[in-house]
């Protein structure tokens, strides 16, 4: 049980998250350095599900369902929620673990049949006879429809991927491999034709689509040195940022102010009526 529920969360890790910790939580201003005297500020590490639990229609189904089984730890949740909302959080997940399996369970399968519709819909409209073959299996046999669509998946999901997030490199993929299996169709011809003059044009294009491919494997290596270049550009801003604040700390003057204000904040701290 434990690990199907770890398998459930996963999926909305991926769905979510993408993997890994959600830093975001509560908006916040972030410190770019304005003061010296604190260490620079990190974001909180929030846990992935921070984002799922600030849900409000989320947050209530879940107490619904513990309210259930449960009334007495509904209601003290209810109270915990009042009066300190992070770990209320922290409480319903643990409290709340078997509605969120099956949350969990629910959000992950119909983001997974969105995007087999998806899949399915792109294959229709750009490899027909492919769609078609999923369809016949689909309607003979449930098991022989899983592997023909993890098969197609294999063939075209990486074009498909591609498409969404970069659509020139979806479109060069796509080509490549039209070509790719043009290429394999001639070669096909070429062993059985016995006439010199088909051989030749056969051969000529060929050529063609060998030039091609070269052309678009270049094309995909330029875009993956675009992709490092602008990862490179980024990082030589933050560099310059970096650098820049630091030769402005460096500044005498703003030195003397900051160390007068300093103090100034020191001893005043320490002269300040306490109310409690």
């Amino acid at each position: 049980m434990q690990h199907h529920r770890i398998t459930l969360i996963l999926g909305l890790v991926l769905l979510w998250a993408g993997g890994g910790a959600y830093a975001g939580g509560p908006d916040r201003q972030e410190d770019r350095g304005e003061d010296i005297w604190e260490d620079a500020p990190r974001p909180p590490q929030y846990p992935w599900w921070y984002r799922w639990l600030s849900d409000d229609a989320t947050v209530e189904r879940i107490l619904k369902g513990i309210e259930k089984r449960d009334p007495a730890k509904a209601k003290e949740l209810a109270e915990l929620r009042k009066k300190d909302p992070e770990r209320f959080k922290a409480e319903l997940w643990t409290a709340g673990a078997q509605e969120i399996q099956e949350i969990s369970r629910e959000r992950y399968e119909a983001h997974r049949q969105r995007r087999q519709e998806e899949f399915l819909a792109w294959l229709k409209a750009n490899y027909p006879r492919d769609a078609e073959d999923v369809a016949r299996a689909k309607e003979k046999d449930p098991q022989l429809y899983v592997r023909v669509y993890e098969r197609m998946w294999d063939q075209y999901g990486r074009i498909f991927e591609a498409l969404s997030t970069n659509p020139e490199l979806g479109a060069v993929l796509k080509e490549d491999f039209d070509l790719k299996r043009r290429r394999d169709d001639l070669l096909r011809r070429l062993r059985h034709e016995r006439s010199d003059a088909r051989r030749q044009e056969i051969g000529s294009e060929l050529q063609e689509i060998v030039a091609r491919r070269y052309d678009l494997i270049v094309r995909r290596k330029e875009i993956a040195y675009e992709q490092l270049q602008k990862k490179l550009e980024e990082l030589q801003r933050q560099i310059k940022d970096s650098k820049d604040e630091i030769v402005r700390w460096q500044d005498s003057d703003l030195k003397r102010e900051n160390v007068r204000r300093r103090l100034e904040a020191l001893t005043e701290r320490e002269r300040g009526f306490r109310w409690d």
